[in-house]
């Protein structure tokens, strides 16, 4: 969406006039009706689109205003209820595509399995052997219901398999609709079922993760299996396929700008499905995993190591001082207090690679953008050490003296390694959580409250996204030349301060 769409979404959903809002900006009522128009572009001022995020969540105030925020902006209605966090994600939606991954990272951090909760089952309904046509975006939502209500008759679950690279206007356009699909999926997994799915290409940065934040909470459960083509695909022809091979199938074509569907097909043939599938075995044979869950710690451990030990240049950003930078005697200390058994390994592997870790930060790099907290915050033993982080128990957490010694460490090598880069960010700046990127390789999107999770990345597009928000974050705060130099005093001062 373009930020004229966007902005008369708002008006129009909280009923605010030209006149309302240029008076909340002390600006002429002209220049709302250019930017509403689209003859104005972005405003530069972000002063002023913080003021409009703040005004339209004061105005967000009924339940069908929450819905209708929740769907468009593809989060839980849950985070419209508090006007300063509404605020902040209408600002960075408003931005436009330049933040798409920030507001993904938020929202994925903010994010609580526990707290979904999946509405009661509809009535199964089990289609007899026949073959349907339904016609139109409606009647393809029709057909995805009957789908579902099939495979809930079924008495044994199975491998259901998804392919729909087609306009997605048929969800879209119907409010609400998006969040009952994931409702069905959701509850297909709880019975048991398995979902195999092959993503669509990406073409550009708000596409990508509006379709992630549609899935994420499918994908934490660990039951959803997603691929991608790795090769130019054909911009003509798309193509819906969602299938139960033996049991059932939904299919649909249309031409790439196409918004509504001509006609679906659904049908319980159960040689067709098998054709069907076929076609989808084929397709996948050509796919590369797109994503890996890990929130066994055996996998974690095996995720980080292939991480950490891969050649090639990295950014990342951290909640808390990176595991990388950690003097020993840090590592020896959590080493002595972690009581995982994976998490031992971890840190005994920080013990061995920590040369072998820096001599290719010579060679590749890494920049390293941190979010400082306050001095009182640290002295009071809020801040925890990112390698206990994982376990079932709770996290060691910095002592003054502690954090000292790690400010320590990153300073000689900031003295000491050029390739070295370290971005300090105020406390204030809202959190993102972790995300971790290898350039062109895989990114990393670490889920630091519960449950820890780690979601690993191989689609190319979306880690090179993530790549680019990390750097824009980086050159906006300037870590060169005389950035690198007011950076290493302020982390002097910062350990003055907590020495005094």
């Amino acid at each position: 969406m373009q930020f004229y769409e966007k902005l008369t979404f708002l008006m129009d959903l909280t009923q605010v006039s030209n006149r309302m809002l240029s008076q909340e900006l002390q600006v002429d009522p002209s220049l709302i009706s250019r930017l509403r128009r689209g003859n104005r572009r972005l405003p530069r001022n972000r002063e002023h689109i913080k003021v409009m995020s703040q005004y339209f969540s004061k105005r967000s105030n009924t339940e069908y205003q929450r819905q209708a925020l929740s769907e468009m902006l593809g989060i839980r209605q849950a985070y419209t209820m508090k006007k300063e966090q509404l605020a902040d994600i209408l600002f960075y939606w408003l931005c436009g595509e330049a933040d798409e991954v920030g507001h993904f990272m938020r929202t994925f951090e903010s994010f609580n399995l526990e707290s979904v909760s999946t509405p009661p089952a509809q009535e199964s309904c089990r289609l007899g052997t026949e073959n349907s046509v339904y016609y139109g975006n409606e009647g393809k939502r029709a057909a995805a219901r009957a789908f579902y209500l099939h495979l809930l008759s079924l008495e044994e679950p199975g491998d259901v398999l998804i392919f729909a690279d087609e306009s997605d206007n048929w969800i879209t356009e119907e409010y609400g609709y998006a969040g009952l699909l994931q409702n069905w999926i959701m509850e297909l997994i709880n019975r048991g079922f398995q979902i195999i799915q092959v993503i669509p290409p990406t073409t550009w940065v708000e596409q990508a993760f509006d379709s992630l934040l549609r899935w994420f909470p499918l994908y934490m459960t660990g039951k959803v299996s997603a691929y991608y083509y790795p090769r130019m695909r054909d911009n003509m022809h798309r193509r819906t396929l969602m299938i139960m091979p033996g049991e059932i199938a939904l299919t649909s074509n249309s031409s790439a700008g196409i918004t509504s569907v001509h006609a679906s097909f659904l049908t319980t043939d159960w040689r067709l499905s098998q054709a069907y599938a076929a076609e989808f075995e084929d397709l996948l044979a050509l796919c590369q995993p797109m994503l890996h869950t890990h929130t066994v710690p055996e996998d974690l451990m095996r995720c980080f190591t292939r991480f950490l030990t891969d050649n090639g240049a990295r950014i990342q950003r951290v909640s808390s001082l990176s595991a990388e930078t950690a003097p020993p005697e840090l590592v020896e200390y959590c080493y002595g207090r972690i009581k995982e058994p994976n998490l031992k390994k971890l840190s005994a592997l920080y013990q061995q690679e920590m040369a072998l870790i820096e001599k290719k930060w010579e060679k590749y790099g890494l920049i390293d953008i941190v979010r400082l907290p306050d001095v009182e915050t640290i002295r009071q033993g809020k801040v925890p050490v990112i390698l206990s982080l994982g376990g079932e128990t709770n996290p060691v957490f910095y002592t003054p003296d502690l954090y000292i010694l790690h400010l320590q460490n990153i300073l000689r090598l900031l003295e000491t390694c050029e390739n070295y880069h370290f971005i300090p960010l105020p406390d204030s700046v809202s959190n993102e959580g972790t995300l971790m990127v290898r350039e062109r390789q895989r990114a990393l999107l670490v889920h630091t409250t519960a449950p820890f999770a780690v979601f690993e990345v191989s689609e190319p597009d979306i880690v090179l996204f993530c790549h680019e928000h990390l750097l824009h974050i980086a050159e906006r705060a300037g870590y060169t030349g005389i950035g690198r130099i007011k950076i290493i005093s302020r982390i002097k001062e910062l350990i003055r301060e907590l020495q005094s």
